[in-house]
């Protein structure tokens, strides 16, 4: 089983847009250990659409398509499909529900163009778009695979991480098992050799996916291995995990405040701003205050990454310290973390989310 990727959009080709599409797809494929073979770009015109398809269906099992599903002229990625595979499209009514309440929201009459975004092959099934009106889709045809995806990258990449992914992932794969870690604080390549060379011997496929500060870390490997495999990863890494595979630590902090429901001061003089904006959200806008004008019981004071915001040269590591204070009890807390570039303040946001977590649940 092989798999293939095709952008279509005359933007790409023309290197107006980056196709980063393709490329966040591609590392998660490969971080999967799902075999992909060709990236190709083409026009957005139905001959060169087809034409690649034609070509990569030759050895392809999955081709998957990117672009081309919006309510314009120009969007016939559809209808090239239809054409290769000789099959006509029908409304799907979910298509047509969900575009409805798209525009309903935004206060917008559905138009011909809409409608046209409702047409898939009868076999297809949907993949829902949580930020837009096109809709995706997963068509299996003659022994293979097509998977339509919207284009803009806020639509296309949570569509194929949330509802394209575990389709892949169960074809072909099903007799395997997918172990995760995320990996904080280290290296890529020094923890990678360290874990390399710790699996040597065991068969199993690993994979890498760096979404700064972070480091997922994955094993594809039978279900005889796993116990096998735990017992060797998990203490190499104990000092490097912070948080869930699913899950960053700012996410978990954000959780617990809104768990938690009462109001907590964070004074934040590290990360200028970006630990407020993992933070902030609505349902928590009313929880966090991020200045000294209103104290609540449950106060925090963070400081340090002098030297980033000083520019100077990194030094291996950098300095953050906690001061907290609960009315009944107050103390602080120095760390020091990681200082390799200018992501450190990244590294800062996230070990701080981390240990506030671990004060919050102490001291509430």
């Amino acid at each position: 089983m092989t798999i293939a990727i095709l952008a279509t959009g005359d933007e790409i080709v023309h290197g107006d847009t980056l196709n980063t599409n393709s490329h966040q797809i591609a590392h998660t494929l490969s971080s999967e250990g799902l075999p992909l073979s060709l990236q190709l770009s083409c026009s957005d015109k139905m001959t060169d659409i087809i034409a690649c398809l034609h070509f990569l269906s030759q050895k392809n099992d999955i081709i998957i398509l990117i672009g081309g599903l919006g309510p314009t002229t120009d969007d016939l990625t559809r209808f090239a499909l239809a054409e290769f595979i000789n099959e006509p499209l029908v409304q799907h009514e979910k298509a047509l529900e969900h575009i409805n309440n798209r525009l309903k929201t935004a206060n917008l009459a559905i138009n011909q163009g809409n409608l046209q975004q409702c047409l898939f092959p009868e076999q297809a099934q949907l993949l829902p778009n949580p930020h837009g009106t096109a809709v995706g889709a997963c068509i299996r045809w003659n022994n293979k695979l097509f998977f339509l995806l919207p284009g803009p990258p806020r639509e296309c990449l949570p569509m194929f991480n949330m509802f394209a992914l575990p389709l892949l992932q169960q074809t072909g794969h099903s007799h395997k098992q997918i172990l995760k870690w995320q990996i904080f604080g280290a290296a890529e390549s020094e923890i990678g050799q360290i874990l390399e060379n710790a699996l040597a011997n065991l068969g199993c496929q690993t994979g890498y996916r760096l979404e700064t500060p972070y480091i997922e870390f994955k094993v594809r490997c039978t279900g005889d291995l796993v116990a096998k495999v735990q017992s060797i990863v998990d203490p190499l890494l104990k000092s490097y995990i912070i948080s869930t595979p699913e899950q960053k630590a700012s996410d978990r902090l954000r959780e617990l405040i809104l768990t938690l429901n009462e109001p907590i001061t964070i004074t934040d003089v590290v990360t200028g701003g970006l630990l407020q904006t993992l933070l902030d959200r609505p349902e928590t806008h009313h929880l966090i205050n991020f200045h000294q004008l209103n104290q609540n019981k449950l106060s925090f004071h963070l400081s340090g990454l002098e030297d980033y915001w000083t520019q100077q040269q990194a030094t291996g590591q950098t300095q953050l310290v906690i001061h907290y204070s609960n009315h009944q009890q107050e103390g602080g807390e120095t760390h020091f973390i990681p200082f390799r570039s200018s992501l450190v303040v990244f590294y800062a946001a996230e070990w701080l989310s981390f240990r506030l977590f671990h004060l919050i649940n102490q001291l509430h």
